[in-house]
């Protein structure tokens, strides 16, 4: 009890998960009062949590001495990934032993594989994430979200802002993004970023139009990427069996990497492949046997069972599976709507295709930093398109665009990232490690 009393004392929710517990407890009687108050977070319960909480950790903060010696990973996700990951992967190459700490979300923590063994894990938006973010000499993010809550970065203390994008279409500056704590948050990040790595300059100009307008950028690569640059066959076995643990009969298929993002309203009527067609016609096309990927977004991976209650054997639900670059490495072909992973598949140069059904609405919702057609995936507003754009496939015509759209934005992966972002890493924690 005292623990969840401090988790949101420090999340600054404590009055409201108070009058929740109580309102619980009498159930009926209190049922509506409680959704009154979460539904208007105006109100004086709400501001009394806000206040609260930007007093305990500000307060916390100010008293912490901050450790020379400690750097804080933080993946919105939760999991094991992303840049942090692959920074922490080069990090263990070179022996340095910093005192590193990695927050997680709940479902993670619970398994014994999910994380390295050596590292120190916190759980994401607790009293003690929130302690090793006020005490960390040097902060590693791929997004704003750990910002969502106000606070303060001490003039020790040095962020690094690796992102999680990066040739990605989709807008997320204030003007296109409906989720007001994000954008508070991502303006926060972009006043205390020490640095943001960028991979092109397509990736400049976006972070100098929304957030990061004098942020200095490290024009590194993404060091999630240098893992597509590494592909072989033995990396492929071995990514393989993880990926399909409890799916043998599938490990000598080719796979199509089916990943959409979210829309703000979480609805699955966006995702209506026909995978028993789509499997055909990749055999027709490609030849060989396949089996589909599904990987949803983060945000609405408690679908995935709902969504992919009938769709076959040779359909994978890879939702839970942390590490999309991975799975972008045994996969043959990718498939998507707006996501911005696929601008990192492209660096493999295998076939992309984009299954966007609705395009026109989602411009108007979201907007796009360069229209569709400018990539060099072939566009599918519906199944019986997707279909035709892949046995129309014309390997030398894809490859000529790939390589005149990755020079028109000016990119600069090179599976060296990793090396690079270190070697700051190094520098900025004093030289070496203890």
């Amino acid at each position: 009890m005292l623990k969840k009393i401090k988790n949101a004392a420090f999340q600054g929710e404590l009055f409201v998960k108070s009058i929740y517990f109580i309102c619980k407890s009498l159930r009926k009687l209190f049922f509506k009062s409680i959704h009154f108050i979460y539904r208007f977070p105006g109100n004086a319960v709400r501001q009394m949590d806000w206040i609260l909480g930007c007093i305990i950790r500000g307060g916390y903060a100010v008293f912490a001495r901050v450790n020379e010696n400690q750097i804080m990973f933080i993946n919105f996700q939760g999991d094991y990934t992303c840049n942090p990951k692959y920074i922490y992967e080069e990090m263990r190459k070179r022996g340095l032993k910093y005192d590193i700490v990695f927050s997680a979300r709940r479902a993670s923590m619970k398994r014994e594989d999910a994380f390295p063994s050596e590292v120190s894990l916190v759980e994401q938006y607790s009293a003690e994430y929130y302690q090793h973010l006020a005490k960390s000499k040097l902060i590693v993010a791929n997004s704003v979200e750990f910002l969502k809550k106000a606070m303060p970065k001490k003039s020790k203390q040095v962020l690094i802002e690796t992102w999680h994008g990066s040739l990605g279409i989709k807008r997320f500056d204030a003007d296109s993004n409906s989720g007001k704590s994000w954008v508070s948050a991502a303006k926060r990040c972009g006043k205390r970023a020490d640095y943001i790595i960028s991979n092109s300059t397509f990736e400049d100009n976006v972070y100098r139009d929304s957030f990061w307008k004098t942020t200095p950028i490290l024009h590194y690569g993404h060091p999630r990427n240098d893992l597509l640059f590494l592909c072989n066959d033995k990396l492929q076995e071995e990514i393989r069996e993880k990926v399909l643990i409890n799916h043998d009969e599938s490990c000598q298929h080719r796979f199509a990497l089916y990943a959409p993002t979210f829309r703000d309203s979480h609805k699955l009527s966006y995702y209506k492949i026909d995978f028993e067609k789509l499997i055909q016609v990749l055999s027709e096309r490609f030849g060989g046997e396949w089996s589909i990927l599904v990987r949803l977004h983060p945000t609405i991976r408690r679908n995935a069972k709902r969504y992919l209650k009938a769709a076959g054997d040779r359909v994978i639900d890879v939702t839970a599976y942390p590490d999309i670059q991975e799975l972008m490495v045994i996969s043959d072909v990718a498939i998507t709507d707006y996501s911005s992973w696929i601008y990192d598949f492209i660096l493999t140069k295998k076939p992309g295709f984009i299954f966007a059904t609705d395009i026109k609405s989602y411009v108007t919702e979201r907007g796009f930093y360069y229209p569709l057609e400018e990539t060099p995936f072939l566009i599918a507003k519906n199944n019986e398109e997707l279909f035709e754009n892949i046995m129309r496939f014309d390997e030398g015509k894809y490859q000529l665009r790939v390589e005149e759209f990755l020079a028109s934005k000016g990119c600069i992966d090179d599976g060296q990232a990793s090396l690079r972002v270190v070697d700051k890493i190094v520098e900025i924690m004093g030289g070496g490690a203890n």
